[in-house]
Order: structure tokens, then C-alpha cells, then sequence
């Protein structure tokens, strides 16, 4: 009976390679890939909100959860992002937003956020996965 003889090579630069995926990718890199997903939230957003002064539609933005925490908009840990209107503009604050969202007794509802993400969310995962692949793949190099 014959013996087989393999040799390996190349483990210990694998080795290095899967011990700088498992530091994780670097928080900006994950944020900037979260941002960009968001924006394509946003555009749409944008697009849908009805238009009368134009604060509304300025307001709606992409924000750190960093910054969001401030506006009591996200809790926890972890990242994210807060894609809706934020903070003020330039001519006032557009508090009234989850008025023409959800609508009042008064007035019916004009949604423009809920449909932006219904419709958007896909084509932002795909980028966010996008980029975040891609960086971990630049890692592995």
C-alpha cells in the first residue's frame, strides 16, 4: 500500500487575514455604508412630502444615531442611523411633520416617510450590503 504525503502553505497568511475580519470593520466604514443606504430613504422622502413652504421637505435628512440621541429619536447601542426631519431650518422648525405623516382629526393623513422606506429599504439593504461586502473583502486582502 502506497502513503499519500500532502503539504499545505499559505495558512499563516489566512491566519492574519481572518484575525483582521474578527476586529470588525472600522465604525466609520460601517457609517458611511448606513449613511448611503439612508440617502436613498431620504431622495424618496423628499419626493413624496407635500411641498407648501419647503421646511418640511428641507428637514428630512440622514442623522448619526450620535446625533439622533440628541433629538431622542434613537436609544440603545449598536450602529444606525435616523433618516427623517430633524432639528430646525432655516425658517422654522417642522414639528408638524408627524401631523402630515399620520394626520389629525382634522386632516388626513399625507404619508411620505412610510411609503419612502416601504419602497426604498430594498434598494438600501442591497447598497449597504453592498459596500459593507466590499470592504470586507478589501479586509481579506
Amino acid at each position: 500500500m502506497s502513503a499519500a504525503r500532502f503539504t499545505s502553505s499559505g495558512f499563516d497568511d489566512l491566519d492574519r487575514q481572518l484575525a483582521r475580519l474578527a476586529q470588525g470593520l472600522p465604525e466609520a466604514t460601517v457609517r458611511q455604508a448606513l449613511r448611503e443606504g439612508a440617502a436613498l430613504i431620504v431622495e424618496e422622502a423628499r419626493r413624496l412630502v407635500p411641498y407648501a413652504t419647503g421646511n418640511l421637505h428641507d428637514s428630512i435628512a440622514v442623522t448619526d444615531d450620535r446625533d439622533a440621541r440628541l433629538y431622542g429619536k434613537v436609544k440603545g447601542s449598536g450602529f444606525s442611523v435616523y433618516v427623517g426631519p430633524v432639528g430646525s431650518t432655516e425658517d422654522g422648525d417642522a414639528f408638524y411633520a408627524q401631523f402630515i405623516e399620520f394626520g389629525t382629526r382634522y386632516m388626513g393623513a399625507q404619508p411620505f416617510m412610510r411609503p419612502a422606506l416601504a419602497s426604498k429599504r430594498p434598494d438600501a439593504e442591497r447598497l449597504i450590503l453592498s459596500r459593507l461586502g466590499a470592504s470586507v473583502l478589501a479586509a481579506a486582502k
